[in-house]
């Protein structure tokens, strides 16, 4: 084989071209040129307004529809919540009128299963307290002894004085104003006396209705009577009792008791 001529030789860094082409031209042939002052290249800076725009108006774009969903999605949520509002109302006034139903059924039931004769009687109204009474009747008022300690009237001079009057006929009684009947409490709070929990103060003013005459000679008869006079001989308590041709006893506002029944 024939040895090759030196003008066949390949330069000893010609392998390496490639990496001394990026060498000699790392600035873009557009900006030698211009630097050169030569003709420059065409501008890049339209295309690149124009790609921003077009992302910015889609980013416009699609806050836009999404506002709009939004505001569809509460539109609905709205119309949802006024449905079941008004269902809800609908609803209310069924079961109202479901209620008044009932209630008439229950009250013909008990008419027709208990009758009239266990329906109360307006005398009984007027022992349970329950409703306002006018009549002639007597009244009764109790004061301390200032003098002695012992004459200090208690809940059970009360008491005692209440019930003599109930065996003596009263129909209803009242002290200071306060509406008595089988389930009011008469009881001692400290110094005070307290009738259904509501203090009271001396003097004492009680009033009840029934034939006066009858009434005045049956308390001082009885027990009641007895123990009044007791008082006032053994502790100087003052008391003074008066017919009346008409009291007028008010209803005891913590009852409201106005039927009742058998089970």
């Amino acid at each position: 084989m024939t040895a090759p001529t030196s003008t066949q030789r390949r330069s000893p860094d010609a392998s390496m071209e490639l990496l001394n082409s990026i060498q000699r031209d790392t600035i873009d042939p557009e900006y030698a040129a211009a630097s050169a002052g030569g003709q420059p290249g065409r501008s890049r800076a339209p295309f690149l307004v124009l790609l921003v725009g077009l992302l910015a108006g889609l980013m416009f774009a699609t806050s836009g529809l999404q506002a709009g969903l939004a505001a569809d999605d509460a539109s609905r949520e709205r119309s949802e919540l006024i449905t079941r509002i008004e269902q809800a109302e609908q609803r209310l006034q069924e079961l109202n009128a479901e209620s008044d139903r009932l209630n008439a059924e229950i009250e013909q039931l008990e008419a027709d299963q208990l009758g009239s004769a266990h329906r109360p009687s307006q005398q009984d109204l007027v022992w349970s307290g329950s409703v306002a009474v006018t009549g002639p009747g007597i009244e009764l008022n109790l004061e301390d002894n200032p003098r002695d300690p012992n004459g200090t009237i208690v809940d059970q001079d009360l008491r005692q004085i209440v019930n003599g009057l109930w065996v003596a006929g009263a129909e209803a009684i009242t002290i200071n104003g306060h509406r008595l009947s089988a389930r009011t409490a008469i009881r001692q709070a400290g110094a005070a006396i307290t009738v259904n929990y509501r203090s009271l103060t001396t003097p004492y003013h009680i009033q009840a209705i029934g034939d006066p005459d009858g009434l005045e000679s049956g308390f001082m008869q009885s027990p009641g009577g007895s123990w009044l006079n007791f008082l006032r001989r053994n502790y100087g308590v003052g008391s003074t009792i008066r017919r009346s041709t008409e009291l007028r006893l008010g209803a005891d506002a913590g009852l409201d008791v106005d039927r009742a029944g058998v089970p």
